[in-house]
């Protein structure tokens, strides 16, 4: 059973990769454990879209979370993003807060996740208003654990902009690789779907490498 959900979640990534305008997101994330519940992180990222072709978006990101009772966690972070609508304009510098309530929770090979997000993102230049909004977004996470390296999983990430009401998804197939107790690698795909307009997006490809110390 778990080989078949493996070849599953490998068929759709490829699927993915296989149609037009793909993107690309890549990062790094350390960690460092303050106390066995409280922990602080920093990472970075790229975004590169038109085939790969040219960089987006580039960001950094703080944060620090803390273990709750019952399976529950918190946490906060503010995000420093430079972003370009395509290869012809310059970057606008823009600026997100954040806070996550996550559960989880596992039934026999099977873990179930649940996060909920309040965020807020505004540019600190004049100019269009595009992207300054404010969203709760809820992400499912389905993933299968084993005596492998390997844990693949599925997720599903619902955006309730706090104006106008639920406009968007993004389903996710992926899988984690554990090299060891400090260092995993992330590799997956997931593509966005509009919920009230017209607006296309390309698959995103997503490498994002972790260290924990």
């Amino acid at each position: 059973m778990r080989k078949i959900l493996i070849a599953f979640f490998i068929f759709s990534a490829l699927q993915a990769w296989a149609q037009d305008g793909v993107g690309l997101r890549s990062g790094i994330t350390v960690e460092k454990k303050i106390t066995k519940k409280f922990s602080v992180d920093v990472s970075a990222q790229t975004r590169f879209n038109g085939d790969i072709s040219y960089l987006q978006t580039y960001l950094f990101e703080a944060g620090a979370g803390y273990k709750l009772p019952l399976g529950f966690d918190i946490s906060a972070y503010y995000r420093n993003a430079n972003r370009r609508k395509d290869e012809t304009k310059e970057y606008k510098m823009r600026h997100r807060f954040y806070v996550d309530l996550g559960y989880g929770k596992k039934f026999g090979f099977v873990k179930l996740e649940n996060r909920l997000r309040y965020q807020h993102q505004y540019k600190d230049n004049d100019g269009v208003t595009e992207f300054d909004a404010s969203y709760f977004r809820d992400k499912i996470e389905m993933s299968f654990p084993n005596k492998t390296k390997f844990t693949p999983y599925v997720s599903n990430d619902f955006f309730i902009n706090t104006s106008s009401g639920f406009d968007q998804i993004r389903p996710k197939v992926g899988v984690g690789y554990k090299f060891n107790k400090k260092h995993a690698i992330d590799l997956g795909a997931f593509k966005d779907f509009d919920m009230v307009g017209t607006e296309k997006y390309s698959p995103v490809l997503v490498v994002n490498y972790k260290f924990k110390f």
